[in-house]
Parts: C-alpha cells; sequence; structure tokens
C-alpha cells in the first residue's frame, strides 16, 4: 500500500499505483479487508476503470485505474 487518506484519524481511503499491474497487491486487499475502505489501485499505462472483488472480503471492492484520469478528478 502507498497511501492512506485519512479524516480526523479515521481512515477514508486506500491508495496504491503502480506501473503496469492490474492486478491488487496482496497487502492491499489485507489492509482493505482489515480496515473496512475503499481502496483503488492507479496504474500508468491503462484506459479504462475496472471494479474488482476482494476475495477476502466478500463486500469489498478495489478500483483500478488509469492514474491520469482519477488524479486529473481530485478537487
Amino acid at each position: 500500500m502507498d497511501l492512506l487518506v485519512a479524516n480526523e484519524g479515521k481512515p477514508v481511503v486506500l491508495v496504491e499505483a503502480k506501473l503496469a499491474d492490474e492486478h491488487p497487491s496482496t497487502l492491499l486487499l489485507k489492509f482493505q479487508t482489515m480496515l473496512n475502505v475503499p481502496a483503488v489501485q492507479l496504474v500508468q499505462n491503462g484506459e479504462t476503470y475496472r471494479l474488482l472483488g476482494n476475495p477476502g472480503d466478500p463486500g469489498g471492492q478495489i478500483l483500478v485505474a488509469p492514474a491520469r484520469q482519477w488524479l486529473a478528478r481530485l478537487p
């Protein structure tokens, strides 16, 4: 995991950045399950957004997104 965004000490979202690997890392999956927060994996080479399930957390999903598109939408 590269980044944990928190608000008033409470986790809000996990963010991981990779060059091209569109498969979430084991650590990102584990941290998402443990913290019960959304997770995003940003990739340099990608054209579309994908939503993947977290096998360790039936309700958990990981958004895989092109970094340039996802970061451009931040306020």
